[in-house]
């Protein structure tokens, strides 16, 4: 039986993407039963842009539904939104994105036909450069550094299903029950390494994350490379060690998390801007005892050792391409791109 879908969408001042997102959503072969849209305090008209699509998405049977909260973070808008949906499924769309026709389709298949598996995602690939994937799966080494699997290679490179730790959260489709069994997103993250993290958990209770290949969505990023806000690095550091803390069990947190921590203390002391990595640490140390609350219950539920998850990690600790202080990683822009008419930074 194909399970129900709800779509929840997190945005924050992306008025003019979201026509875009919403219009992919409209042409899905596999509609969703309803979308919602979680909206982080926007002070631009994005509340008027998605109550002009109620009746497009109506005349298609997809219920558009708006919510605004506070500013908490793209985490805690997941969070209420699958919380608040009544189906069995629920994907995570980015507001910057674009589903291929075919991608709930393709997604929805594998959770209809095997319930062992929790998340399914697919093919991210720039919507400048299609032929170029943006990632295909993540990556996640030992030290917590997690980064997008095949990034910048061509697209022909994720040609075969496979089961990953993790897999960006911009198109995600999540089992409901999944999400309630390990309490969704953790809302301290705010922003980064909320999808690694969400992963490592889903694998550590028993359920599979899968990529397919007949799943594309099209990531409507600029071709220009910017240098990643400190509020960015900030959160990617204090994330990361988090997740390491909370997800390792007791062997792999004595063998792994010493050096994570060391790489933290050296990245701050080393490597500029030092600044929010110095916030970073300070935060960890800060908030040391919800960490520690929330290990305890991470681990009660684990289901998976630690040899399975090291299994499904990478074999390097750290990205064959580094960030450098990017806020992502370079497509490869020998050909000239093609810009569409909402490809902007």
């Amino acid at each position: 039986m194909a399970l129900d879908v709800t779509v929840v969408v997190p945005t924050f001042n992306r008025s003019r993407d979201l026509p875009a997102t919403l219009e992919a959503l409209a042409a899905q072969t596999r509609r969703p039963r309803a979308v919602m849209v979680v909206d982080n305090s926007s002070t631009d008209d994005t509340r008027a842009v998605v109550d002009s699509w109620v009746p497009v998405l109506g005349a298609v049977g997809i219920a558009l539904r708006y919510r605004c909260k506070a500013p908490e973070g793209p985490a805690a808008a997941r969070n209420l939104g699958w919380r608040e949906a009544d189906t069995a499924a629920v994907a995570f769309v980015d507001s910057d994105v674009s589903l291929d026709p075919g991608w709930l389709a393709a997604c929805g298949a594998v959770l209809d036909t095997d319930p062992r598996v929790g998340a399914v995602g697919g093919r991210v690939v720039y919507a400048h450069r299609p032929d170029l994937l943006n990632g295909y799966g993540g990556a996640l080494g030992p030290l917590g550094l997690a980064w997008d699997a095949l990034e910048g290679e061509p697209v022909i490179a994720a040609r075969r299903a496979r089961d990953v730790l993790w897999t960006n959260c911009s198109a995600l489709l999540v089992r409901r029950q999944a999400l309630a069994q390990i309490d969704g997103f953790d809302e301290a993250f705010f922003y980064g390494y909320e999808d690694s993290d969400l992963g490592w958990r889903l694998t550590l209770s028993g359920w599979r994350v899968r990529v397919v290949p007949e799943a594309t969505v099209y990531h409507r990023v600029g071709h220009a490379i910017g240098r990643a806000a400190e509020t960015i690095i900030f959160h990617a550091a204090k994330n990361r060690l988090r997740s390491v803390l909370v997800n390792w069990g007791p062997a792999g947190l004595l063998r792994y998390g010493p050096s994570a921590l060391a790489y933290s203390l050296a990245d701050a002391a080393l490597r500029a801007p030092r600044g929010p990595k110095l916030r970073a640490l300070l935060w960890n140390l800060r908030n040391l005892p919800d960490t520690l609350a929330r290990r305890r219950m991470v681990q009660a539920r684990r289901r998976v050792d630690d040899r399975r998850i090291r299994a499904l990690m990478d074999r390097r600790a750290f990205p064959e391409r580094r960030l450098g202080g990017l806020r992502r990683r370079p497509a490869d822009l020998a050909s000239p791109p093609v810009l569409g008419a909402d490809d902007r930074v």
